[in-house]
C-alpha cells in the first residue's frame, strides 16, 4: 500500500516537472510570428498553456512508461 503511495506521488511529480519544462521551453518561440494579430493575447496565452499541458504529460507519462517497462523486464530475468 505505501509503495501505492509513493508511486503516485512520483508520478504526480513527473507530471508537474515535465509540464514546466515544456511551458518554459514553449516560451522561447516567437508566437507573434505565428498568431493573428486580430486574436486576444490571452487566448494565445491560454493555448500555451493548453500545449504545454499536452506536451509536458506526454513526455511524463513516455518517461514513465519506459521505467515501468524497464522494472518489468528485470523479472523477466
Amino acid at each position: 500500500m505505501q509503495n501505492l503511495g509513493i508511486n503516485a506521488i512520483f508520478t504526480l511529480v513527473s507530471h508537474v516537472v515535465f509540464i514546466w519544462l515544456s511551458f518554459n521551453c514553449l516560451q522561447v518561440i516567437d508566437w507573434k510570428k505565428i498568431y493573428n494579430k486580430t486574436v486576444n493575447p490571452r487566448m494565445l496565452q491560454l493555448l500555451i498553456a493548453f500545449l504545454a499541458v499536452a506536451l509536458g504529460y506526454t513526455v511524463s507519462s513516455f518517461f514513465l512508461n519506459i521505467i515501468s517497462v524497464s522494472q518489468n523486464l528485470t523479472l523477466l530475468f
